[in-house]
């Protein structure tokens, strides 16, 4: 029963952070048990587990009452977690430069024509499943869990900001497809003095993208919390 239970609870997650990373559930909506029972036809406790990792995650805040909703982000938690990612990502790719075998460095190579292939169709989901690919490996190939869950998480919180900054705005995936080419070429041939100011322009452009995009947001509905 527990491992049943536990299954339950990851579908329940994997559903739940879907819907938020790709804005199917926006930044302040309600998050009802009830409701998202019926609608994955899972009881109420596995889901319960399931809005409290995400809680954890930064993803979901509680209300007064207690009651579970999608977590606002703030210009400040954003500069926070662009801050973090660019050390830690520094981090992951040095690390993983030097542990990189040739199969390592095919899959990268693959990811970055995967992202030029998606960014030539316009294809964001596509876009997005192949950074998640180059990140993924990455990770892998550095070894560190500790850091990987963390940096998995803090992308996370400003992911689905910058998913949504990205539309109408092809030249914005054109550019972060170049900059991933820089950073797998500097990976691959195991050049620790490009990776810094590689992750540091990289991570930069994420920041401008989703700090301009909640300053238009507060601008036009009057919400000065950002």
């Amino acid at each position: 029963m527990a491992v049943e239970t536990a299954s339950l609870v990851d579908v329940a997650y994997e559903n739940l952070l879907a819907r938020i990373t790709s804005f199917q559930v926006k930044a302040g909506a309600p998050l009802s048990e009830v409701k998202i029972s019926k609608e994955l036809n899972i009881s109420r406790t596995p889901i319960r587990e399931a809005l409290q990792r995400l809680e954890k995650e930064g993803l979901v805040q509680r209300t007064e009452s207690s009651r579970f909703t999608v977590a606002q982000i703030s210009i400040r938690e954003v500069n926070e977690a662009c801050d973090m990612l660019e050390i830690l990502d520094t981090y992951i790719f040095s690390k993983a430069s030097s542990l990189l075998t040739p199969e390592d460095a095919n899959e990268l190579r693959l990811s970055v024509k995967q992202m030029n292939d998606a960014c030539d169709a316009n294809d964001r989901s596509a876009w997005t499943e192949a950074d998640r690919g180059f990140h993924q490996l990455l990770n892998r190939v550095a070894g560190n869990e500790l850091v990987a869950d963390t940096v998995r998480e803090t992308r996370r919180r400003v992911q689905r900001f910058w998913i949504r900054s990205t539309v109408g705005q092809f030249d914005r995936l054109s550019t972060c497809t170049t900059e991933h080419a820089e950073l797998v070429d500097a990976i691959i041939n195991k050049d620790l003095a490009a990776i810094p100011p590689a992750v540091k322009e990289h991570i930069g452009h994420l920041r401008e993208n989703v700090v301009a995009l909640l300053t238009t947001v507060a601008l036009l509905t009057g919400d000065d919390s950002a």
